[in-house]
């Protein structure tokens, strides 16, 4: 690949001298693009914080602390912030990172999003933090002004990349997709699209130094390949393990099986506006969440192990008291009758990315027949998508009328409950509610812990009886992992290699 610059090539060449403690994490798909504003899925994202860091950081038991900026206070009026950031940091490239390097990042993003660009994993930290002003005090302090109160703040900018201001100033699309420039331990050294993308250790980094000389994303479609690879030592990590298989792993010598519960919220989104009819009428969309005989779908697909969601954010903003929906045909078919559908009714199809959520196509499988037997068809049926498709498709919100989605948990109210606001590209659902519009007005600027989570309650009623997707499960994060490394899995599905250490 290009390089931005003669500093860059430099410390490429130094930091790929040395091959040794190579260490590779396999995963089901591939790292669609390197530019900063398109990587969106977990996956990215993890990959990407080995180049671009932030302000700030949640560290492995999801508490924020300082990364780029090392101390911040809320000044009085509870809408400006001051951050105090690192100093002696430089991007890849050599460019100094200081407050006008932040006022630009910022400031990009936001402009971005106002402009209906694509902003990674920033989608829902932008209009969240709803950041009216940065002003540079000196070259080491920002101030962050909000319109209202935003005691969240520091968690918002966890989630927004701080970027090199005379690489990305012009770049086009093409320099921004192959030639990223962060901060971060790593380095780009080379990519294949469809098959890796290895990382070279930042010999100027600012902090402590990476542990390994070199990582690599390994792109491993076949879980029975992904397995065999990491029983025969090609790789050190593997995600997305079927359940089936890590008993059987659990077994075999020289790894082993590590799991964490999950935040993942799985679903089948529902197209409520622009799309099929029958499915604007909450009715019908009660009727496909009765239909779904999850009981059979947790013995056949999962062992078992998982439970139907009752509630749509997670602990510790859970609703207690709302029940997941039953296993009841008859009352499904009763709601298509009273919806004016006493014979069902035909839908395009049911759209899936092939092995980015665990099972996902056998799940699909599954809620076409449960459909089915109340009525409802796809003319098309499941259709499947490599993920980089899939993923466009979501973004663009080119979705037929029921559509698989899996939306990672944040583990904090406001963020989870963004993707049901209609202001959030993540509202892939074209779901609108006005009372839940005014609940996310007022829990933006609620500082209450009590009353926040008083509002988060009432949100997941709403959702419950609105139904704008078919409630599936939350799903379990298990992983394949050598033996000889010391590594242990994150609940938000991250996987930093930088500080992973190979066992002696």
């Amino acid at each position: 690949m290009k390089t931005p610059s003669a500093f860059l090539l430099a410390v490429l060449l130094v930091a790929g001298c040395s091959r040794s403690n190579d260490l590779t994490v396999a995963s089901s798909t591939d790292i669609s693009t390197l530019d900063p504003f398109g990587m969106f899925s977990r996956v990215e994202v993890a990959f990407a914080d080995h180049i671009f860091q932030t302000l700030t950081f949640f560290n492995p038991d999801m508490e924020v602390v300082p990364l780029l900026a090392s101390s911040w206070n809320r000044l009085e009026g509870d809408t400006t912030w001051t951050f105090h950031l690192q100093d002696g940091v430089r991007f890849h490239n050599g460019e100094v990172f200081d407050a006008a390097a932040v006022k630009f990042s910022l400031e990009i993003v936001l402009s971005r999003n106002d402009s209906g660009q694509t902003v990674g994993g920033a989608s829902v930290a932008i209009p969240s933090a709803n950041i009216k002003s940065i002003k540079i005090v000196d070259p080491l302090t920002v101030n962050i002004t909000t319109n209202g109160p935003k005691a969240l703040l520091p968690f918002y900018l966890s989630q927004i990349f701080m970027i090199a201001p005379a690489h990305y100033a012009d770049a086009s699309d093409a320099i921004r997709a192959e030639n990223p420039v962060g901060t971060g331990p790593y380095v780009v050294e080379e990519r294949v699209r469809d098959s890796h993308v290895s990382l070279s250790r930042f010999v100027s980094y600012w902090g402590e130094p990476a542990l390994n000389d070199r990582v690599v994303f390994r792109v491993i479609p076949e879980v029975s390949t992904r397995i065999a690879e990491l029983e025969t030592g090609g790789v050190h990590i593997i995600t997305d393990l079927p359940f089936d298989q890590a008993a059987i792993l659990s077994s075999a010598t020289g790894v082993h099986v590590a799991s964490i519960p999950g935040g993942r919220r799985v679903m089948i989104g529902i197209t409520t506006s622009g799309g099929p009819k029958p499915l604007e009428d909450k009715r019908v969309r009660q009727a496909l969440n009765y239909a779904i005989d999850f009981d059979a779908i947790s013995a056949g697909l999962f062992g078992g192990s998982v439970e139907r969601m009752s509630y749509i954010f997670n602990p510790p903003f859970s609703h207690p008291e709302i029940d997941a929906y039953p296993y009841d045909p008859v009352r499904a078919r009763q709601l298509l009758a009273e919806a004016g559908y006493p014979d069902g009714f035909e839908i395009n199809s049911l759209d899936t990315p092939l092995g980015k959520w665990i099972q996902d196509f056998e799940l699909a499988q599954t809620i076409e027949s449960d459909l089915a037997e109340i009525g409802v068809t796809l003319r098309d049926g499941v259709r499947t998508f490599e993920w980089g498709n899939y993923r466009a498709k979501l973004l663009s919100h080119n979705l037929p009328g029921l559509f698989m989605q899996g939306s990672g948990g944040e583990f904090e109210l406001l963020t989870e409950a963004a993707d049901l606001t209609i202001t959030s590209p993540s509202n892939f659902y074209q779901w609108q509610h006005d009372e839940y519009e005014m609940l996310w007005t007022q829990l933006q600027t609620e500082l209450d812990l009590v009353r926040r989570t008083q509002i988060g309650y009432r949100m997941q009623e709403i959702v419950h009886e609105e139904a704008p997707w078919i409630f599936l499960h939350i799903q379990p994060d298990t992983y394949g992992v050598s033996d000889k490394i010391d590594w242990q899995p994150r609940p938000d599905e991250i996987i930093h290699l930088w500080n992973v250490s190979f066992s002696q």
